[in-house]
């Protein structure tokens, strides 16, 4: 049996119609780590930027493998996503300016996704996996859920 804890895995085909699945995915996997529907909201968000990032730019909008994982470590959240597209890394991406008006920067993109995840996160990590693709690890630390209104 395991722990209501412990690791979770979604595996996907990468599809636009796969955003549904993931966004509950993550709903579910905070709700049973114990963490606070902002904790969800912050998450999911953070999640379905990366994910729609992997399908838009790294598999050009056509289906591609990509890996969801969950684990919760010291009352922190760890989501790693997994793809087999190009090496990106966007923990060095410039930060964004927010005095400047969001533009497209590549087609289907407004240049604040990575703003997001990193607002929405405690910490993001980049690896680049042995075999090609990406590793992308998202970390937050739970909230109370009675902190919240």
């Amino acid at each position: 049996m395991v722990a209501s804890d412990g690791p979770r895995v979604l595996r996907l085909r990468g599809d636009v119609e796969d955003l549904v699945t993931v966004r509950a995915f993550i709903r579910d996997a905070v709700a049973t780590y114990g963490g606070s529907a902002r904790d969800a909201a912050d998450l999911v968000q953070a999640v379905d930027e990366a994910v729609c990032n992997v399908m838009l730019h790294g598999y050009g909008g056509e289906p591609g493998e990509i890996e969801v994982s969950t684990a919760l470590r010291d009352r922190r959240i760890e989501i790693r996503l997994l793809d087999r597209g190009p090496v990106f890394d966007p923990t060095g991406a410039p930060a964004h300016d927010a005095t400047r008006a969001p533009v497209s920067r590549r087609p289907g993109g407004m240049g604040v996704g990575i703003h997001l995840i990193r607002t929405m996160t405690d910490a993001v990590r980049h690896h680049v996996r042995p075999d090609g693709g990406n590793e992308l690890t998202l970390v937050r630390s739970i909230d109370s859920p009675v902190e919240e209104d």
